[in-house]
């Protein structure tokens, strides 16, 4: 295919569209044969605030690379794997944040893990489900419920008569409007317990690298 301006013209008519449609489309995706338009596209998406994108490599036969492009106007997060799916070394800037982070504790108890994180999250004013049999849990917050600040203000509301753990009871509702949600998971690995956070929902890196 040839259009005016070529690959890098085409694909911004697609960003410029898509600012109409928003969220009509969870994903807009596109792919890039020179690797010189990939930068030009990621700074296009940034200049039109765009804080939701997916970078990822296609190698061919050993030597020919392409790269794929996608974003959204949603808050939903993809996976690690695919929104910086590369090998080679491309600037951060051009990555977006990373959506999963592991931690290591040494241990080989996942249950006690497991139940550790449950204490603490239950404490907090969230949506929090943790099914054990597959040392998984999922988690909802409207805002910064873990800080410091919130912990002590949810202990004064707590000794003045309210609850700010009281549970919502329209979930979907809540899960719609929640500022970040993430998945835990407690795989096994070697003499340790591996802790993967994954980003599922939001627009804030901040919140979520907070939360780690």
């Amino acid at each position: 295919m040839v259009t005016p301006g070529g690959e890098v013209a085409f694909v911004t008519r697609m960003i410029v569209e898509s600012e109409h449609l928003k969220k009509r489309c969870q994903w807009y995706t596109s792919m890039l044969g020179k690797y010189s338009s990939l930068g030009i596209v990621v700074e296009e998406l940034k200049k039109r605030g765009v804080g939701n994108w997916a970078v990822k490599e296609f190698v061919q036969g050993g030597k020919t690379r392409r790269w794929g492009v996608g974003w959204s106007w949603g808050s939903r997060r993809p996976r690690e794997d695919i929104a910086r799916g590369v090998s080679t070394s491309i600037p951060k800037h051009l990555l977006p944040f990373p959506s999963e982070f592991k931690f290591e504790v040494p241990t080989t108890s996942i249950d006690l893990v497991g139940s550790n994180i449950c204490a603490l999250l239950e404490g907090l004013d969230l949506q929090w489900q943790y099914r054990a049999q597959i040392s998984t849990g999922v988690g909802f917050a409207r805002a910064n419920v873990w800080s410091r600040a919130a912990r002590r203000q949810q202990k004064r509301e707590a000794a003045e008569g309210g609850d700010l753990t009281e549970k919502s009871d329209d979930d979907d509702e809540e899960v719609e409007e929640a500022a970040l949600g993430f998945k835990i998971q407690l795989p096994r690995e070697s003499e340790v317990v591996a802790v993967s956070v994954r980003w599922l929902q939001g627009v804030d890196s901040v919140l979520f690298e907070s939360f780690c």
